[in-house]
């Protein structure tokens, strides 16, 4: 039976939520990676804010990546746990402008807006909501 329903999720799923679900995949591998790069960076003097970086990153990483497949298949449950990683993303982005970090403020904020357009438009909300093309058009 959840194959069926899965099956048939797959032939209504419109572009938008697999945007979204591909993005929000990438920001996961992203913090993961983030995560991986701070256990090289560990500092003897301080090994308590390298590990805590590693565990934070990793387990939001880790979450991102549930929220990530949430999305792609649809539940309901995921669309607010995206939204909200976006709008933190965005004054993070902002915090980035200036110097010589201002391409990671334009890619973060382009990647969170991206990633926040595709999860309220129209058709990704038709489907998280569970209405049909029919509901939309009238």
């Amino acid at each position: 039976m959840t194959q069926t329903r899965d099956t048939a999720s797959a032939r209504r799923r419109p572009l938008t939520i697999t945007v979204a679900a591909v993005l929000l995949a990438v920001e996961a591998l992203l913090a993961l990676a983030y995560a991986a790069l701070e256990v090289g960076q560990i500092q003897t003097s301080r090994p308590v804010v390298g590990v805590g970086v590693t565990i934070l990153m990793t387990g939001f990483g880790l979450l991102l990546l549930l929220v990530a497949r949430g999305v792609f298949l649809a539940r309901r449950w995921s669309r607010g746990p995206a939204v909200a990683t976006q709008l933190i993303l965005l004054p993070l982005a902002w915090s980035f402008v200036g110097g010589q970090t201002t391409w990671v403020a334009v890619a973060l904020a382009a990647l969170a807006i991206t990633v926040f357009v595709a999860l309220l438009h129209p058709r990704s909300t038709a489907v998280f909501v569970g209405t049909t093309e029919d509901d939309i058009q009238s």
